[in-house]
């Protein structure tokens, strides 16, 4: 879903090409940053960055090439119809190291837990170069960025990972809303500063749909003053309105 708060930024700018960031966690974080190449804006990827270079500091002590983007963009009209017309020919391949299952000689599937092969891939981040107007928004990680980068088991960056960092978002969104919730984890830093009554071991998780609310505006009527043990809250598909529904 688009973020109308991005767009209006972008078009308040007058950008025909913007592109959303975090602050990188550590230098060596695989996220591409976001920086002036010869004085064009462009990505340098992870794996095409040197270590003295993604350690560099300023005076303050924060990473000099910090940016880092997290593939939200922001493109016009104009500018995708100028890029095909004028530029698609100029974008470059980049040299991806893969895992790729592939079958052995004696007929089985083999899925390698090293790199054992090359992609050549375009990103589509490539484009900001032919930006005439580039403009660049930071938004905080814990709001808007856990990457999926690798399955359950590995530690960090997985499918639990990311649904956690999702469920603990709309957490906060029914905590600022005034909603009461279970075990007094779930109101650690709330304002409310109140726990839901009859909770027992049941964990504070509540899933807000994007149809009822896209970054925890409009909540305050729907769930103020409610004590919610684990709920789903969502559009009903018939009447149109917000409903909760208590999760098993």
């Amino acid at each position: 879903m688009a973020d109308p708060v991005f767009v209006g930024f972008c078009l308040e700018k007058n950008a025909n090409c913007g592109a959303k960031v975090v602050k990188k966690a550590f230098p060596e974080e695989p996220v591409g940053v976001i920086c002036q190449v010869n004085g064009v804006y462009q990505v340098v990827e992870y794996s095409e960055i040197s270590s003295e270079t993604a350690n560099r500091r300023n005076s303050d002590g924060e990473l000099t090439f910090n940016a880092g983007n997290i593939c939200n963009h922001f493109f016009s009209k104009e500018f995708l119809k100028t890029l095909i017309l004028e530029h698609e020919q100029e974008l470059i391949y980049h040299i991806a190291k893969k895992k790729i299952p592939f079958i052995d000689a004696n007929g089985v599937r083999q899925n390698p837990a090293t790199p054992n092969g090359i992609k050549m891939e375009k990103f589509v981040f490539d484009v900001f170069q032919f930006s005439t107007n580039f403009a660049v928004w930071e938004v905080l990680r814990e709001e808007e960025f856990s990457p999926l980068k690798n399955a359950d088991g590995a530690p960090k960056d997985t499918p639990t990972t990311s649904r956690g960092d999702l469920l603990n978002l709309h957490k906060q969104f029914a905590l600022r809303a005034g909603a009461k919730l279970c075990n007094s984890e779930a109101t650690n830093g709330a304002s409310n500063g109140h726990a839901a009554a009859g909770c027992g071991q049941l964990k504070a998780v509540v899933e807000i749909s994007p149809l009822v609310s896209y970054f925890g505006e409009g909540l305050t009527e729907l769930l103020g003053g409610k004590e919610l043990n684990p709920a789903s809250i969502e559009r009903d598909p018939t009447t149109g309105q917000p409903k909760i529904t208590p999760l098993p």
